[in-house]
Formats: structure tokens, sequence, C-alpha cells
């Protein structure tokens, strides 16, 4: 160290001596040269002093790597495991139970009868109904109303012939003529019987010949009298009254044909005109109406299955009376549903179609898949909390053992509804996304050491990760943030 000393002590009586040799304008020029050079390197040295500072102080790029995997978005809640349907029986009237046909726990078939009440006095009303209809119905019945039927043509011919007669008085001249060419022949015809008569002797009370000639007169009398009647009423003025009443006559008769005939319709399987009436008509519609309420009386005795189920509550006993309220109820538990609750803040990702895992509390290694198949259109209250209410049904199980249907109404489980999902999808955070407009980002790919901007396509995110459809790959690297270096307070740019 102290040789070193010396030498550059050395060197400076050197530089010194040769300094002061020189011209004065000589040392003079090279003292501002020397000047410049000391003042220019300490310029230099304070500028890579300031940039190196300044570097220091720069926060570093925060980056990530692009990567393939799977993104699911879920709502998430719970569920209760309920019957698929369920049907409260009752019997429509009321008796003693004469027999169950089934227990607690047995399956049943829709249509099948499950229990029975007294039905005696129901049979009873039943078959006296079914008799009263009977001989209503009978070949004796039918052609009694065949033969009203005739007979009331035959009135109706009647009254017809009466209410023409009166109508066409005075009006029909070949008539008049007929009946005035009858009333001559009948005018000689008692003329000549008179004479007949006046010129046999004796007493017609005494005498045969006397008698035979007084019939012979009589008849006569009668015919010419007859053939005068007609002839008056021909040629005479109508009666209107006369003419109402074979009118109002005509159109009863008219009126009681067609009660009849629709009689006779009904009886043998004719065409029955629709808002029938008539008194043989309303008669058979009453007994077959009868027959019908007391079948109806009867089959309310029966308790029916209107749906294949399992019988999952049972009141009453045989002997006991039993009426309107619940005796027994069915439940079809053929396929899994539970009734779910999920948060109101998770509406969106809850859609009729969606899937579903379900995983029970009493079975919590095994999940099941199902779908939503409905979801309240109102918030409902449970335990003072507002939430979403709907059904999931599972899956049919893939093994008997895996059944949940084998698990009791009312366990609980957790219930995850997946609203979407990405496979093998391009993932990035979520940090790395640049909103440019409303449905447009962008994000930082770090292209030889520096950020540059791409755009990209986006898909589903969560609050972590985000899925890239177009504008990425797998093992890009993208930029998240920045981080400061030791000393200052770390930052990192927001997704948007």
């Amino acid at each position: 160290m102290q040789k070193l000393s010396a030498q550059l002590s050395q060197l400076w009586k050197t530089i010194r001596s040769g300094f002061l040799r020189l011209p004065r304008w000589a040392r003079w020029g090279t003292l501002a040269v020397v000047v410049v050079l000391i003042a220019w390197g300490g310029w230099t040295i304070y500028n890579a002093s300031q940039a190196q500072a300044a570097t220091a102080q720069q926060p570093a790029l925060q980056t990530a790597v692009a990567r393939t995997g799977n993104l699911t978005l879920t709502a998430s809640g719970t569920g209760t495991l309920i019957a698929a349907s369920s049907v409260n029986l009752a019997f429509n009237t009321s008796g003693n139970v004469t027999a169950i046909n089934v227990k607690l726990g047995d399956q049943v078939k829709a249509g099948e009868v499950v229990a029975q009440l007294d039905d005696t006095n129901q049979q009873i009303a039943l078959a006296q109904a079914r008799q009263t209809l009977l001989e209503l119905t009978s070949p004796s019945a039918i052609a009694t109303a065949q033969q009203t039927v005739a007979n009331d043509q035959q009135a109706v011919y009647n009254a017809q012939a009466a209410l023409n007669n009166l109508l066409y008085a005075g009006n029909n001249p070949a008539a008049i003529q007929n009946a005035q060419a009858s009333m001559t022949l009948a005018q000689n015809n008692l003329a000549r019987a008179q004479a007949a008569y006046n010129k046999v002797p004796g007493d017609a009370s005494t005498d045969a010949r006397k008698a035979q000639a007084y019939q012979a007169l009589y008849a006569a009398q009668l015919s010419y009298d007859n053939s005068v009647g007609t002839y008056n009423l021909l040629t005479g003025k109508v009666n209107q009254a006369q003419v109402d009443a074979d009118t109002a006559a005509l159109a009863l008769a008219k009126a009681k044909l067609v009660e009849d005939q629709t009689l006779v319709a009904a009886l043998t399987g004719g065409t029955v005109p629709e808002n029938a009436t008539g008194s043989g008509y309303d008669q058979l519609q009453q007994a077959k109406l009868n027959v019908q309420t007391a079948q109806k009386n009867l089959d309310d005795t029966q308790l029916v299955a209107p749906i294949s189920g399992t019988v999952i509550a049972l009141t009453g006993a045989v002997g006991q009376p039993a009426g309107s309220s619940t005796f027994m109820t069915i439940a079809d538990l053929s396929q899994a549903v539970l009734q779910i609750y999920m948060d109101p803040n998770d509406w969106s990702n809850l859609k009729v179609g969606y899937t579903a895992q379900v995983a029970f509390d009493a079975l919590p290694d095994q999940t099941f898949n199902g779908k939503v198949t409905q979801i309240s259109p109102q918030l409902v209250t449970i335990q003072g909390n507002s939430v979403v209410e709907g059904l999931v049904q599972l899956n049919p199980p893939q093994a008997a053992s895996s059944d949940p249907v084998q698990l009791p109404l009312g366990v609980t489980a957790s219930v995850d509804v997946i609203s979407a999902e990405a496979r093998n999808a391009v993932l990035v955070p979520v940090q790395a996304l640049h909103q440019l407009s409303p449905g447009n980002y962008a994000v930082f790919v770090m292209v030889a050491g520096k950020p540059t901007l791409r755009i990209v396509t986006i898909g589903i995110q969560d609050p972590t990760n985000a899925e890239i459809k177009t504008g990425l790959k797998a093992g890009d690297v993208v930029t998240t943030g920045t981080q400061a270096t030791s000393g200052n307070t770390s930052t990192s740019s927001s997704g948007g």
C-alpha cells in the first residue's frame, strides 16, 4: 500500500513538472479540457445513478400462465327428500269399516280397492233401482209404447180431418154439389119409402108387412137427414171458436205423438232429440239416473287407490266408523325428488333444466345427479329467511344399493345446481382481464419480455378464473397486475 502511494506521488510530480514546462497558453488550454472532461464524466455518472434509482423504484409486473382446466358455476343450497306425488284418501260416505286390504308400507296399484265400508243398504238400493229400470224397458213396456204411438197417429189424423172439414166449409163447390146430389137422392128414397109405407094396410105394431115398411121409411128418413146435415155444414158459416178448438186439439195430438215417439226411440236405441220431454221419457230418464246414483253410493263404500305408490299413512281399523277425514295416504316413491332451498342471490343461476348434484347427509360418500324441474316464481319464508324454492328430480340409480329412493322421506341433503360448465378450457385469473367496452375484453401477453395488448373472447367466469374462448392458448403468459420492489406497497390491476 505504501509502495502504491509512493508511485502515485512520483507520477503526480512528473505530470506537474511537465505541465509547468508547457507554454502559458498551452497550460490554460489543457486545464480547460480537463475541466470539461471532469464535468462530462460527473454528469454521466449522475444520469446513470438517477436511471438506476428510477429502475429500482419501478414496480415489477405480476404474471400468470394460461392453463387448461375445468370451470364450473354453481348455486349451493339444501334440500329435503319428498315424494314425487302423494294423495290423501278418504271415503265419500260414512259407515263402518269392514275390510282394510293393505298395511303400512305396502305397494299398491292405481285402481286397487284398499278399504271397504259396510255396503248392505247401498246394495239394496241399487237392486231396487235396477228393477224399476228393467220394468220400464221390458218388451211389454216397449210394445205398449209403440201401440200408444199408433193410437197417437190415428188421433192426429182424426183431428186434422175435423179441422179440415171446418176450414173448407163453403169453399168446396164440388163437395157442396155432391152433398146436394146426395140430399136429392135421399129425398127421393124417402118419398118412395113413404109411399110404400102408406100403401100397406094395418098397424106396424101388429102387422109384419107394415113394420117392415116402417123400417124402410125410418132408414130413408135418417139418410135424408144426414145428407141435409152435410149439405148445411158445407154451405154454412164457419164457427171460429170451433176452428180454434179443433186447431188446439190437433196441436195437442201432434205433441203427444212426438213425446211418445221419443220414448220409443229411447227404448229401442233410436235417435233422441235434444231437450226431449214427455212424462214417459222423463220417467225413464229418472230411472236411469236413480241407477247411476245408487251405483255411485255403492262405489263410495270402497276406497280406491288413484295412483300407484306406497302406503305411508293409515288410520282407522276394521269395525270402526269412517267418514270424510283422511283414512290413508299413498305416495309415489318410484322417483327421488328433492324440495330445494337456495339463496336469492343465486337466482340468476337457477333455471329449470339445470343439472344438480346432491349429497345426502345419510350417504355422505355418494353424489347423485339430477335436474331442476321446478323453480317457484316467488320467494318463500323458511325459519324467518327468504329463500328460493324449487324441485330437483334425481336420475334413475345405476344400482339398487345406490338408490336414494330407499332413504326415508324427509332426509336432508346439500345441493349444488350447475348453471354453467367449461371442460378442458383455457383459463386465466380474472385479474388478467381488461374490459374495453361492455362484453369486450383484452389481456396483456408477455412477448419478448414486453406486455402486448391482445383482444380475447371470454366465456364463463367465477370470482377467481375466467374461460378464454379465443385469443389465447395454454402456455401464454399474461400480466395480472404489478408488484412493487422491496420497501414499497404492492399493487395489482383490476379485472376491469
